[in-house]
């Protein structure tokens, strides 16, 4: 078993105003409904608990499962954290800045890591590959919440 990671850090604005992009971004059924490849998806309280779609890669198969809390801070930030066991770790925030001109900017950042059962000797050839294609998946997911937003 190898842990592998990706990050994705982007500033994106929007024309929303802040209080409906926070709104947003901290609303369970909207993270669940933009999140990819979800088999299933149960919340409690400010915690999913999700169990991904199974992955046949050929030389790497895999079934994400892993709980995530999501809580805004006083400052207003949306900020989220694994929670307990599984094969999935991710992590990030989302700061939000009302602009002068309208509209909101959204300091993103997530990093998300997951636990493949490869041959000890592929990890390090894997890494930076699958390293992309994790940060790559969560841009795609930044990018259907601020669609949602902008329809």
């Amino acid at each position: 078993m190898a842990w592998f990671e990706g990050t994705h850090t982007e500033a994106v604005t929007v024309g929303s105003d802040l209080a409906r992009v926070q709104t947003h971004f901290s609303d369970l059924e909207a993270i669940i409904r933009h999140s990819s490849d979800v088999a299933s998806a149960q919340t409690e309280g400010d915690v999913v608990h999700f169990v991904l779609e199974p992955q046949d890669h050929g030389i790497a198969k895999f079934e994400g499962r892993y709980s995530c809390r999501y809580q805004v801070g006083e400052d207003g930030a949306v900020r989220w954290e694994t929670l307990g066991e599984g094969n999935t770790d991710q992590s990030g925030e989302a700061l939000f800045t009302t602009l002068p001109e309208g509209g909101t900017r959204i300091d993103y950042r997530e990093t998300v890591k997951i636990d493949l059962d490869v041959p000890k000797m592929m990890a390090p050839v894997l890494k930076p590959l699958i390293s992309q294609v994790l940060a790559h998946a969560i841009k795609g997911y930044l990018r259907r919440m601020v669609g949602d937003l902008e329809a």
